[in-house]
């Protein structure tokens, strides 16, 4: 092995590969999102923000967040503590409460999925009192609801039983 060899490997230990790799896919994703916001139509002409700013807000923020993420993954192995164990239940509640809604929101409904929904998030987060969990989910389910479907005139879906039931 030459010296060069050993400088090679000694630099790549001090890199925190899944750090850099956060970081890394932090910046695309947030360049992805600012280039595809270039696509959308703004609204009318005396609109002057219009749907892109958004976009480029998120987009920004995800490379702003990203970037020093990457340039400390550079350092990180030098002076970083042992890894800790990752505890994968509240990992997997958090998934599952992402999933949950793609599956069942159009044949459930709204208040029945983000009741659900916000206590698998308050599970992931540790909390113990299901029943209030539910209930405080279903109590912000119907208060999003009445809200989007009423105030604001944006309807959120009811699901098949309550079309069904109240036509």
């Amino acid at each position: 092995m030459t010296a060069q060899d050993k400088g090679a490997k000694f630099a790549l230990n001090n890199i925190n590969i899944p750090e850099a790799g956060l970081g890394a896919f932090a910046i695309l994703l947030g360049a992805y999102v600012a280039i595809d916001a270039t696509g959308y139509r703004d609204g009318s002409t005396y609109d002057a923000l219009g749907p892109s700013l958004l976009p480029y807000i998120i987009g920004a923020g995800m490379i702003l967040t990203g970037l020093p993420i990457l340039v400390g993954a550079f350092a990180a192995r030098a002076r970083a503590a042992p890894a800790e164990q990752i505890d994968w239940k509240p990992v997997a509640l958090i998934i599952l409460g992402l999933i949950v809604p793609i599956l069942f929101i159009l044949m459930l409904g709204w208040i029945p999925v983000i009741t659900v929904v916000f206590a698998l998030g308050a599970r992931a987060f540790g909390s113990r009192r299901t029943v209030l969990d539910l209930g405080l989910g279903f109590c912000f389910g119907v208060a999003t609801f009445v809200f989007f479907n009423f105030v604001l005139g944006l309807h959120l879906p009811a699901g098949w039983l309550i079309t069904q039931l109240f036509g």
